[in-house]
Protein backbone atom coordinates (compact mmCIF):
# COMPACT_ATOMS: atom_id res chain seq x y z
CA UNK A 1 0.00 0.00 0.00
CA UNK A 2 1.49 3.38 -0.97
CA UNK A 3 2.06 5.70 1.95
CA UNK A 4 0.92 9.29 1.74
CA UNK A 5 3.25 12.20 2.12
CA UNK A 6 2.64 15.81 2.99
CA UNK A 7 4.39 19.09 3.50
CA UNK A 8 5.77 20.55 6.69
CA UNK A 9 5.19 24.17 7.62
CA UNK A 10 8.63 24.94 6.13
CA UNK A 11 7.74 23.16 2.87
CA UNK A 12 9.83 20.04 3.49
CA UNK A 13 8.28 16.64 2.73
CA UNK A 14 6.93 14.48 5.53
CA UNK A 15 5.77 10.89 5.35
CA UNK A 16 5.44 7.56 7.11
CA UNK A 17 8.08 5.25 8.47
CA UNK A 18 10.50 3.74 5.97
CA UNK A 19 10.64 0.06 5.14
CA UNK A 20 14.21 -0.21 6.38
CA UNK A 21 13.79 1.20 9.87
CA UNK A 22 14.71 -0.99 12.83
CA UNK A 23 12.10 -3.06 14.61
CA UNK A 24 11.01 -1.64 17.99
CA UNK A 25 12.04 -3.77 20.95
CA UNK A 26 9.38 -5.52 22.96
CA UNK A 27 8.79 -4.95 26.68
CA UNK A 28 10.62 -8.23 27.36
CA UNK A 29 13.63 -6.96 25.40
CA UNK A 30 13.71 -3.76 27.46
CA UNK A 31 13.51 -5.66 30.72
CA UNK A 32 16.36 -7.95 29.67
CA UNK A 33 18.50 -4.99 28.65
CA UNK A 34 17.65 -3.14 31.84
CA UNK A 35 18.56 -6.19 33.92
CA UNK A 36 21.89 -6.48 32.12
CA UNK A 37 22.54 -2.80 32.71
CA UNK A 38 21.60 -3.11 36.37
CA UNK A 39 23.87 -6.11 36.86
CA UNK A 40 26.87 -3.98 35.94
CA UNK A 41 25.85 -1.01 38.06
CA UNK A 42 26.66 -2.33 41.53
CA UNK A 43 29.01 -0.88 44.11
CA UNK A 44 32.37 -0.02 42.68
CA UNK A 45 31.30 0.00 39.04
CA UNK A 46 32.15 3.66 38.50
CA UNK A 47 35.56 3.18 40.11
CA UNK A 48 36.12 0.09 37.99
CA UNK A 49 35.31 1.96 34.79
CA UNK A 50 37.63 4.81 35.77
CA UNK A 51 40.53 2.39 36.41
CA UNK A 52 39.85 0.21 33.36
CA UNK A 53 42.25 2.00 30.95
CA UNK A 54 45.05 1.91 33.57
CA UNK A 55 44.56 -1.78 34.37
CA UNK A 56 44.01 -3.09 30.86
CA UNK A 57 45.45 -0.44 28.55
CA UNK A 58 42.21 -0.17 26.55
CA UNK A 59 39.14 2.10 26.77
CA UNK A 60 36.50 1.12 29.31
CA UNK A 61 33.48 -0.74 27.97
CA UNK A 62 30.43 1.47 27.39
CA UNK A 63 27.97 2.00 30.22
CA UNK A 64 24.55 0.68 29.22
CA UNK A 65 21.48 2.23 30.80
CA UNK A 66 17.74 2.13 30.15
CA UNK A 67 16.28 5.62 30.49
CA UNK A 68 12.83 6.19 31.89
CA UNK A 69 13.32 9.91 31.33
CA UNK A 70 12.13 11.20 27.96
CA UNK A 71 14.80 12.15 25.40
CA UNK A 72 14.26 14.38 22.36
CA UNK A 73 14.43 12.68 18.95
CA UNK A 74 14.26 13.89 15.36
CA UNK A 75 14.70 10.75 13.22
CA UNK A 76 13.85 12.49 9.93
CA UNK A 77 16.18 15.42 10.72
CA UNK A 78 13.34 17.90 10.29
CA UNK A 79 13.76 21.64 10.71
CA UNK A 80 11.78 21.77 13.97
CA UNK A 81 12.11 23.95 17.06
CA UNK A 82 13.65 21.12 19.14
CA UNK A 83 16.26 20.14 16.52
CA UNK A 84 19.07 21.47 18.69
CA UNK A 85 17.80 19.53 21.70
CA UNK A 86 18.04 16.02 20.18
CA UNK A 87 19.46 13.45 22.67
CA UNK A 88 18.80 15.85 25.54
CA UNK A 89 16.30 14.95 28.25
CA UNK A 90 12.93 16.65 28.00
CA UNK A 91 12.13 19.36 30.55
CA UNK A 92 8.68 20.70 31.38
CA UNK A 93 10.06 24.21 31.01
CA UNK A 94 11.08 23.71 27.37
CA UNK A 95 7.61 24.19 25.92
CA UNK A 96 5.52 27.20 25.05
CA UNK A 97 1.76 26.71 25.19
CA UNK A 98 0.60 24.40 22.37
CA UNK A 99 4.16 23.36 21.49
CA UNK A 100 4.93 19.68 21.11
CA UNK A 101 7.94 17.53 20.26
CA UNK A 102 8.96 13.99 19.38
CA UNK A 103 10.78 12.03 22.06
CA UNK A 104 11.85 8.55 23.12
CA UNK A 105 10.80 6.68 26.25
CA UNK A 106 12.57 3.61 27.69
CA UNK A 107 15.41 3.86 25.21
CA UNK A 108 18.65 1.93 25.80
CA UNK A 109 21.80 4.08 25.80
CA UNK A 110 25.45 3.06 25.67
CA UNK A 111 27.28 5.94 27.27
CA UNK A 112 25.34 8.87 25.73
CA UNK A 113 24.50 7.09 22.46
CA UNK A 114 21.04 5.70 21.79
CA UNK A 115 20.93 2.03 20.78
CA UNK A 116 18.93 2.12 17.56
CA UNK A 117 15.65 0.25 17.67
CA UNK A 118 15.11 0.53 21.44
CA UNK A 119 12.42 2.42 23.28
CA UNK A 120 8.97 3.75 22.40
CA UNK A 121 8.38 6.87 20.28
CA UNK A 122 6.20 9.43 22.07
CA UNK A 123 4.75 12.89 21.51
CA UNK A 124 5.13 15.44 24.31
CA UNK A 125 2.57 18.25 24.11
CA UNK A 126 1.97 21.28 26.30
CA UNK A 127 -1.77 21.89 26.15
CA UNK A 128 -3.82 24.80 27.45
CA UNK A 129 -4.27 24.51 31.20
CA UNK A 130 -8.04 24.85 30.94
CA UNK A 131 -9.51 22.79 33.74
CA UNK A 132 -13.08 23.34 32.57
CA UNK A 133 -12.47 21.81 29.14
CA UNK A 134 -9.68 19.32 29.82
CA UNK A 135 -10.91 15.82 30.65
CA UNK A 136 -9.20 12.76 32.10
CA UNK A 137 -10.59 9.72 33.95
CA UNK A 138 -9.89 9.34 37.65
CA UNK A 139 -10.42 5.57 37.86
CA UNK A 140 -6.94 4.63 36.59
CA UNK A 141 -4.27 2.86 38.62
CA UNK A 142 -0.94 4.49 37.80
CA UNK A 143 2.51 3.89 39.36
CA UNK A 144 3.14 5.68 42.64
CA UNK A 145 4.15 9.30 42.10
CA UNK A 146 2.90 9.36 38.49
CA UNK A 147 -0.15 10.88 36.84
CA UNK A 148 -1.91 10.57 33.49
CA UNK A 149 -0.49 14.03 32.68
CA UNK A 150 1.85 16.58 34.22
CA UNK A 151 0.13 19.47 35.95
CA UNK A 152 1.70 22.52 37.62
CA UNK A 153 -0.86 25.17 38.59
CA UNK A 154 1.80 27.53 39.92
CA UNK A 155 3.51 27.78 36.53
CA UNK A 156 0.32 27.27 34.49
CA UNK A 157 1.78 24.11 32.91
CA UNK A 158 -0.06 21.05 31.66
CA UNK A 159 1.77 18.43 29.57
CA UNK A 160 0.39 15.29 27.97
CA UNK A 161 2.57 12.43 26.65
CA UNK A 162 1.13 9.93 24.16
CA UNK A 163 2.47 6.89 22.31
CA UNK A 164 3.44 8.13 18.84
CA UNK A 165 1.99 5.27 16.80
CA UNK A 166 -1.33 5.57 15.01
CA UNK A 167 -4.10 3.19 16.04
CA UNK A 168 -4.54 2.57 12.32
CA UNK A 169 -1.58 0.79 10.66
CA UNK A 170 0.90 2.28 13.15
CA UNK A 171 2.23 5.26 11.21
CA UNK A 172 3.84 8.10 13.18
CA UNK A 173 1.40 10.97 13.84
CA UNK A 174 2.80 14.48 14.20
CA UNK A 175 2.02 17.59 16.16
CA UNK A 176 1.72 20.78 14.07
CA UNK A 177 4.12 19.52 11.38
CA UNK A 178 1.92 19.07 8.32
CA UNK A 179 0.05 21.80 6.44
CA UNK A 180 -0.39 20.10 3.06
CA UNK A 181 -2.82 18.42 2.96
CA UNK A 182 -4.49 20.00 5.98
CA UNK A 183 -6.41 17.80 8.42
CA UNK A 184 -10.12 17.40 7.70
CA UNK A 185 -12.63 19.03 10.05
CA UNK A 186 -15.49 16.51 9.82
CA UNK A 187 -14.83 15.36 13.36
CA UNK A 188 -16.51 12.28 14.78
CA UNK A 189 -16.22 13.63 18.34
CA UNK A 190 -15.84 16.97 20.12
CA UNK A 191 -12.35 18.48 19.71
CA UNK A 192 -11.74 21.37 22.14
CA UNK A 193 -8.16 21.75 20.90
CA UNK A 194 -9.48 22.96 17.54
CA UNK A 195 -13.02 24.05 18.28
CA UNK A 196 -12.06 26.26 21.25
CA UNK A 197 -8.45 27.18 20.52
CA UNK A 198 -7.98 26.78 16.77
CA UNK A 199 -5.09 24.35 17.22
CA UNK A 200 -4.79 21.27 15.01
CA UNK A 201 -5.11 17.98 16.89
CA UNK A 202 -2.46 15.25 16.63
CA UNK A 203 -2.48 14.34 12.93
CA UNK A 204 -1.56 11.17 11.04
CA UNK A 205 -0.71 12.38 7.53
CA UNK A 206 -0.61 8.78 6.23
CA UNK A 207 -4.33 8.12 6.63
CA UNK A 208 -5.95 11.21 8.15
CA UNK A 209 -6.48 10.10 11.75
CA UNK A 210 -6.62 12.84 14.42
CA UNK A 211 -6.48 12.74 18.22
CA UNK A 212 -7.19 15.49 20.75
CA UNK A 213 -4.77 15.71 23.73
CA UNK A 214 -7.26 17.81 25.71
CA UNK A 215 -9.57 14.79 26.12
CA UNK A 216 -8.14 11.66 27.74
CA UNK A 217 -10.62 8.80 27.78
CA UNK A 218 -10.96 5.02 27.97
CA UNK A 219 -10.64 2.88 24.87
CA UNK A 220 -10.06 -0.79 24.04
CA UNK A 221 -6.94 -2.13 22.32
CA UNK A 222 -8.37 -4.16 19.45
CA UNK A 223 -5.31 -6.44 19.32
CA UNK A 224 -5.57 -7.80 22.87
CA UNK A 225 -8.91 -6.48 24.19
CA UNK A 226 -7.15 -4.44 26.89
CA UNK A 227 -8.83 -1.32 28.27
CA UNK A 228 -6.54 1.71 28.20
CA UNK A 229 -6.59 5.51 28.43
CA UNK A 230 -5.55 7.75 25.58
CA UNK A 231 -6.07 10.99 23.67
CA UNK A 232 -9.53 10.99 22.08
CA UNK A 233 -9.79 10.01 18.41
CA UNK A 234 -11.69 12.87 16.76
CA UNK A 235 -11.18 11.73 13.16
CA UNK A 236 -10.64 8.21 11.84
CA UNK A 237 -9.44 5.81 10.78
CA UNK A 238 -8.23 4.04 13.92
CA UNK A 239 -9.57 1.76 16.61
CA UNK A 240 -9.54 4.43 19.30
CA UNK A 241 -7.49 6.85 21.41
CA UNK A 242 -3.69 7.22 21.31
CA UNK A 243 -2.43 5.61 24.56
CA UNK A 244 -1.00 8.01 27.13
CA UNK A 245 2.23 7.50 29.05
CA UNK A 246 1.96 8.31 32.74
CA UNK A 247 4.44 10.97 33.82
CA UNK A 248 6.12 12.74 36.68
CA UNK A 249 8.85 15.37 36.86
CA UNK A 250 12.22 14.72 38.52
CA UNK A 251 13.28 18.28 39.07
CA UNK A 252 11.86 19.50 35.79
CA UNK A 253 12.85 16.48 33.69
CA UNK A 254 9.94 14.43 32.34
CA UNK A 255 9.97 10.76 33.40
CA UNK A 256 7.60 8.14 32.03
CA UNK A 257 5.95 5.40 34.08
CA UNK A 258 4.63 2.09 32.77
CA UNK A 259 0.95 1.55 33.59
CA UNK A 260 0.35 -1.61 31.55
CA UNK A 261 2.60 -2.66 28.63
CA UNK A 262 -0.43 -4.11 26.79
CA UNK A 263 -1.62 -0.55 26.18
CA UNK A 264 1.13 -0.10 23.58
CA UNK A 265 1.13 -3.55 21.98
CA UNK A 266 -0.77 -3.14 18.73
CA UNK A 267 1.91 -2.52 16.10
Amino acid sequence: MAQATGRLENGSPWGAKTAGESKRWTRRDWLKASAMAGASAGAGTLVGLALYPTLFGTPAPPRTVARESLVYTNPANLDVWWKGLVNREVSVTDFQEWQGASALWQGIFQDATWVEGTGLPVLVIRVKRDTANFQAPSDVSVPSGFSLYYDDPGRDLRIVVVFDRSTYLCCYPGWHLVTNPPPLRDYIAYSPTYELYGQDPIYDICHGGQWDPMILEWGTNSRNNTAYVGARMVHGPGFGPLPVVSVRADGDLVVGGMIDPRWYQYC
